[in-house]
């Protein structure tokens, strides 16, 4: 499916790494096995494999030119292990073709013809070899639920179930489906191809609020699109990725990718940047700066824990279910600043709740101790859920995590900001959090930063941070 989570990114990537590594294998080996042959039938001059790198380099950039251009790495169709096949060898005598071409103009010396002739034969074998094992390794991925995905398909008729029947037999995804939504509201409660209809129109907003689903496939007859403008705006508003299975245009949304997906045309409606590089950078970033951060913060994150142990005897963390991406729930970590009682007696004060909207703020909340306002100042409370961002449950910048409560009572628009990973700070953040008493104006600063996401975004966001949260500024 044309959404991407971590674990594809991470196979995709680790499958071009291996073609990489395979076809320097195969040229060093050429070369070994050339010298093994040359001393035993006496021909030829003795060649190093040294003196012909830069060949080697313009084999390497020229067959992942060559694979990525053929889609060798297409995470949407699992195509057949003879397609893949076809598409090394077409590679490797195309790419022999153009390295030769290239050396002419750019007048490199090219390997003796008998180590091409074996690198040649032997990158054929390894990068064939390479499209078995990730074919096994994808099996077991999808058969542990790694890669995995939630859909909803508006449309329960033959296109739907033709479409439904090719996603189970070829996409590269373990795809467990919601169920369906019908125009006909007479048809709710039928049960079509395992999967019961769960509602009109008038229900999608429920039924994406009550299921964490990654993509709505759109899948009526082209007559009846015009009748699903409205919910594909509500796909757009509330951040959710949505499938045309047509040539059907419209303007609803910034940015529409056309593709060919299960030998059918479709447009795919992102509210998100889809840049695949940059998410698996962020990642890493992400798990490298967590992991290091806990580990020399441990001595403070030990003496914090200490005394809000010594100060009253109740527990060190305060653990809390946050919604995540697609309204995935996650467990929250933070320093307990609070007495022990706290949501107990935050129904007492909720008439003095100062910002406007579903969240809860309060300047001087008499629940917070006064060893909790010293951790809130400098956002020492925050620390524990370094933890959750090494998880992959949270990321170090992206808009804050909600509490369930009060995504219940979000706005349709208020949801997109649930399409991203949440993070420890954002815009929100370093831009006077402290003064914002609006929680729409929050979620504007979210869904801008979402609009404009790019990792430079992210490494600005993050220097503004250090210095708000080392002055005390803006503190929650």
């Amino acid at each position: 499916m044309p959404q991407t989570n971590e674990q594809s990114i991470w196979v995709r990537v680790f499958a071009q790494i291996a073609d990489i590594v395979m076809t320097v294998v195969a040229f060093v080996t050429a070369f070994a096995l050339r010298t093994q042959i040359r001393t035993t039938f006496f021909f030829g001059s003795a060649q190093a494999v040294e003196s012909y790198y830069n060949a080697l380099i313009v084999a390497v950039v020229v067959w992942w030119l060559l694979l990525d251009t053929q889609k060798a790495y297409s995470q949407v169709r699992r195509a057949a292990l003879s397609r893949e096949c076809k598409i090394v060898l077409r590679t490797v005598f195309g790419g022999t073709v153009m390295l030769v071409g290239l050396a002419y103009v750019m007048r490199m010396e090219l390997p003796p013809r008998s180590a091409l002739g074996l690198f040649v034969v032997i990158n054929i074998v390894l990068l064939c070899l390479n499209r078995v094992f990730f074919r096994f390794l994808r099996a077991f991925l999808r058969q542990e639920g790694a890669l995995s995905k939630t859909i909803l398909i508006v449309g329960s008729g033959e296109k739907a179930q033709r479409f439904l029947t090719q996603l189970w037999n070829r996409a590269e995804w373990q795809v467990d489906l919601v169920g369906f939504v019908e125009l006909d509201a007479a048809r709710v409660g039928e049960e079509v191809m395992g999967a019961k209809v769960l509602g009109s129109p008038n229900d999608l907003a429920g039924i994406l609020h009550a299921y964490a689903i990654h993509e709505v496939i759109f899948s009526v007859p082209t007559r009846q699109l015009e009748e699903c403008t409205d919910m594909l705006a509500l796909c757009e508003q509330e951040g959710v990725d949505a499938v045309i299975l047509s040539d059907f245009f419209s303007g609803l949304v910034a940015q529409v990718d056309a593709e060919i997906l299960y030998d059918q045309p479709v447009l795919i409606y992102r509210t998100t940047k889809h840049k695949e590089w940059q998410l698996l950078v962020k990642r890493l970033f992400d798990m490298v700066f967590s992991g290091i951060t806990l580990i020399l913060l441990a001595p403070l994150l030990a003496v914090v824990a200490l005394l809000i142990k010594l100060q009253d005897g109740g527990p060190v963390l305060y653990w809390q279910t946050r919604v995540g991406r697609w309204g995935k729930e996650f467990r929250f970590p933070k320093f307990r600043s609070m007495v022990v009682d706290a949501e107990r007696l935050k129904t007492q004060l909720l008439d003095k709740n100062e910002m406007l909207g579903v969240a809860f703020k309060m300047h001087d909340d008499p629940r917070v101790t006064k060893l909790g306002r010293f951790l809130r100042k400098y956002s020492f409370d925050e620390l524990p859920q370094l933890w959750s961002v090494f998880k992959g449950d949270m990321s170090v910048v992206g808009p804050r995590p909600q509490i369930e409560s009060e995504t219940k009572r979000f706005e349709s628009w208020h949801r997109r900001k649930l399409s991203v990973k949440p993070g420890l700070t954002c815009l929100w953040q370093i831009s006077g959090r402290s003064t914002i008493s609006s929680f729409d104006e929050w979620v504007r600063l979210d869904l801008a930063y979402i609009d404009n996401w790019s990792l430079w975004l992210d490494f600005r966001i993050l220097l503004k941070t250090i210095p708000v949260v080392l002055s005390g500024r803006g503190a929650h």
